[in-house]
């Protein structure tokens, strides 16, 4: 695994919106947000970080609180908590040069740390005894989700809150050969079994590899020190479309082993 890469916030100036387009224009983007009043990056993916944090149940006042957003990729998850007033920190396997997230802090005028590398590294450097984590639509991505929340739970203090979101098993399914199959998912929701999807990284023909039930998240989290206090769900019209988003509490340090030691 690569080293972390540090990228701290230079110096800041007020950038006018000429100067601000003209940077824009120059990065290639994911995450489309606005920026600034009137000016809104050209990405794929829509984010409105204020409404989103809310609808996670982020506090509107993070005074005082240090907090780290995992998947930040152009940054606007990152932006909004340090705009709530957290000393915040970002992670990412991309470089912040090569996205967005490098410009988007100048244009801010943004203090946030940025980290390039896994969340499976942490805590290192600053990123530890965190009082707020946020993981979006990361934990479907990875070979090993477990171990992920593992280390997010390792880099939280004891009652620091986690806010998570992204894919769920709930009303669509797949074959290994990325076809569509039916399930009985009333079912398979009602009876709170911890099931989940295992596919070769090609769900939705992208890079998906775990897709859990709400019950399966909850064990997840439960065997790496969190206390899950809700796990809300969306399913869109189109019957493909289903999210899983909510909030946890850290309250042990002690996770479930493998294996018992005799």
């Amino acid at each position: 695994m690569r080293p972390i890469k540090i990228s701290p916030a230079g110096e800041s100036r007020t950038l006018t919106d000429a100067e601000a387009l003209s940077l824009i224009n120059s990065a290639q983007w994911y995450h489309s947000f606005q920026i600034r009043p009137g000016i809104t990056t050209p990405g794929v993916s829509y984010f409105d970080a204020p409404s989103l944090a809310d609808s996670m149940g982020i506090a509107s006042d993070l005074s005082g609180k240090t907090a780290l957003d995992i998947g930040s990729w152009d940054g606007p998850m990152a932006f909004e908590l340090e705009r709530r007033g957290a000393k915040t920190m970002a992670l990412d396997i991309q470089d912040p040069t090569r996205v967005g997230f490098d410009v988007a802090r100048k244009i801010v005028g943004s203090q946030v740390t940025h980290y390039e590398g896994s969340v499976y590294q942490l805590p290192f450097g600053d990123a530890k005894d965190l009082d707020i984590v946020v993981f979006k639509g990361v934990f479907y991505h990875l070979k090993y989700p477990l171990l992920a929340f593992e280390q997010i739970s390792r880099s939280m203090k004891i009652g620091g809150h986690l806010y998570f979101e992204g894919e769920g098993l709930l009303n669509y399914a797949e074959n290994t050969k990325g076809e569509s199959v039916t399930l009985d998912f009333e079912s398979l929701l009602n009876s709170d079994a911890p099931i989940c999807l295992i596919t070769p990284n090609r769900f939705k023909n992208g890079s998906n590899w775990f897709i859990p039930t709400p019950a399966c998240l909850r064990v997840l989290m439960q065997v790496s020190g969190f206390d899950v206090v809700e796990i809300k769900y969306y399913k869109g019209d189109d019957n493909k479309s289903q999210r899983l988003y909510g909030s946890a509490v850290k309250i042990s340090d002690k996770f479930e082993l493998e294996h018992p030691f005799y």
